[in-house]
Order: structure tokens, then C-alpha cells, then sequence
């Protein structure tokens, strides 16, 4: 995904552990309370207002918490903005400092519940994948792009194993930082921007709330053909990445929870590690849901990995998802 690739043709150092990337050829919801201070990566929000593409949310606020526990629940659902605020609450408290951005979208209901970093943007990491595959998708659909077999393949490989030789391949075939500023237009995103250095596609800076609204354009937007694409894409990611990177955390560790299908994303740059996990659960994707975290660098992808199953199953065992999987990672 993210560990080691090429910027400009030349290897991308295993010790600095990014992976980008080639220069180009040719991003009444509930407003939170409580950020930590930002960082480097991280660009605040100038306002807080809906996405298009949403059902109309219903306002939930999340509180900060002074302890880190999980609440149960008999409800699916109830409890979640009590348990993201707890995750919150984790990142100022833990032994490590870390930063969270938390969105959760009921998709049956219209509530979109947003953590304390829910509208602030973080380096994407190959996430961005997702959106550049979906502005192609788009283009294609529109007329104004065709997509060859070759490049399909590279859609599926981009999303499936978070290929960046196939990721560099689309995003100098598509104009790059413009697949990311189509996805703004298309799904009304507002935090999202491209990154500073064209071929730097990994240092694109997207929010949890924008992701959730990318994944729900897909969802409701894209013809069905190219949904099945997406989806099947990104419902069956394997184990290991293309250049062999664990995958399988978040939303897509194994065992794996009930309708999971997701976009991972994993990255170490200018001191930080950046560890998320996007997608869709439940029956008839009901949920969507988006974690990006950063943390020091020193913590390590081990930890990282542990860090984003605690915060994913404590989320899913709220919803009501985890009673035919294995709950071990049901705690903070």
C-alpha cells in the first residue's frame, strides 16, 4: 500500500516507509467538541456542514469522556456517539499521544455520527485510491474518458491490493490532482484537497466525513456495473497488500466482520504514522465507516494495527455486529 514505492523513478527508502509515487505527465451533521491540537498532515476546518449525498442526519453531539471503557448495549447503534467520544478520548489519554477521526454513517437511519477530528483532514495514505478510482469511474461514465482492459485491471489491483505501480499508472493516465478536486465537485466533499506536490498522491489531505461521503456516492451514484467493481474490489483485499503489507486490520481483519468491504490505508511520513481503515459493513451496507488515525512513528505498525481493531470492533460491537465473529478485540 503505502511502505515503499517510487517518487520520480527512484526506491523510496524502506526506513522512511512512503511509498509515493510519480510525477505527473501531462475532498445538521453533529458538530464535536474536544480536538487535541493539530500537527503536521493535518489541515483544520474552516466550517462544519453537511456533504451532498446524505440522507438528512439526525444531530447527535459526542461528549468528551473521561475514561476509556465500552459501554454495552442491547440497542444496534445506541451508544455510538458515547463510544466515539471514549475513542476521542483514548488519543488525548493513552500512553501515546495519537490523533482519531471517527465518522460513522447510518445508512438506514441518515445519522452520521462524527468524532472530535470527524471534519479535520489527515494524509490520506492510499485512500486516495478509492477516490481516483471513482473519478475515473465517473469520467468513464460521463463519456469523457474510456478505460481499457489494462486499466481496469488497474482499478481492481489499486483497490484489492493497494497497488501503487498500478495507483502511479491511473493517476498519471487521469491527471491526477484533478481525480481528487472531480471527487470535491462530485460528492460535495469540503476538507479534501490534492497534495502540495503533484506526484506526492499519499500526501492528499481528506477528512473521516469526507471519505464517508465518497464511499456513499459509490454507493448511490455510480452506475451498477462500476458499484460492483468498486465493491467487489474492495470486499476481497486478501491478506497482503502488493508489496506483501499485513492489510488485514480495522474493518478487514480476520475474522472478518459482516458485510466488511473496505479502502486501508498505512503510512510513515515526516515523523508519523498514519493508520486507517474505510468501508462499508452490515447488511445491505448499512454502515459506513471511516477511521483515520496518526500516531508517532516510534508506535510502530504492530501497535498501529492493534490501535485500529480495538477502535473498529469497540465501534461494530456498538452497532450490533460482532455476535457471529470472534469479540476478543471488543474493548478499549
Amino acid at each position: 500500500m503505502d511502505d515503499h514505492g517510487t517518487t520520480g523513478g527512484h526506491p523510496v527508502s524502506r526506513r522512511c516507509r512512503r511509498a509515493f509515487f510519480v510525477p505527473l505527465a501531462g475532498l445538521a451533521i453533529a458538530t464535536m467538541i474536544g480536538a487535541g491540537p493539530l500537527t503536521a498532515g493535518h489541515r483544520p476546518s474552516a466550517e462544519t456542514v453537511r456533504p451532498s449525498g446524505y440522507a438528512t442526519p439526525t444531530a447527535e453531539t459526542v461528549r468528551p469522556a473521561e475514561h476509556v471503557t465500552l459501554a454495552a448495549s442491547n440497542t444496534p447503534g445506541s451508544g455510538l456517539a458515547d463510544m466515539v467520544a471514549r475513542i476521542d478520548a483514548m488519543g488525548r489519554t493513552g500512553p501515546s499521544r495519537a490523533e482519531y477521526g471517527v465518522a460513522v454513517l447510518d445508512r438506514k437511519t441518515g445519522r452520521l455520527t462524527l468524532g472530535a477530528e470527524g471534519n479535520v483532514a489527515f494524509f490520506s495514505a492510499s485512500v486516495v485510491k478509492l477516490f481516483t478510482a471513482t473519478a475515473v469511474l465517473h469520467r468513464v461514465e460521463s463519456g469523457d474518458a474510456q478505460l481499457s482492459p489494462a486499466q481496469r485491471t488497474q482499478i481492481q489491483r489499486a483497490l484489492t491490493v493497494s497497488d501503487n505501480a498500478a495507483m502511479n499508472a491511473l493517476w498519471t493516465a487521469f491527471g491526477g490532482p484533478s481525480t481528487v478536486t472531480d471527487m470535491v465537485q462530485l460528492a460535495g466533499l469540503h476538507e479534501t484537497r490534492p497534495p502540495d506536490t503533484p506526484g506526492e498522491w499519499g500526501e492528499t489531505r481528506m477528512s473521516p466525513r469526507d471519505v464517508v461521503a465518497v464511499y456513499q456516492y459509490v454507493l448511490t451514484q455510480l452506475s451498477q456495473p462500476n458499484r460492483d467493481l468498486v465493491l467487489n474490489s474492495l470486499a476481497t483485499p486478501g491478506t497482503a497488500g502488493a508489496d506483501n503489507f499485513n492489510q488485514s486490520f480495522g474493518l478487514l481483519r480476520t475474522p472478518g466482520l459482516p458485510g466488511a468491504a473496505g479502502k486501508q490505508g498505512w503510512m510513515i511520513d515526516r515523523g508519523h504514522l498514519y493508520m486507517h481503515s474505510t468501508g462499508v459493513l452490515g447488511p445491505d451496507h448499512r454502515y459506513v465507516m471511516v477511521v483515520l488515525s496518526k500516531h508517532l512513528a516510534s508506535v510502530g505498525y504492530p501497535e498501529g494495527r492493534q490501535r485500529l481493531d480495538s477502535v473498529v470492533w469497540a465501534m461494530a460491537g456498538v452497532l450490533g455486529l460482532l455476535s457471529a465473529v470472534d469479540k476478543s478485540g471488543n474493548a478499549l
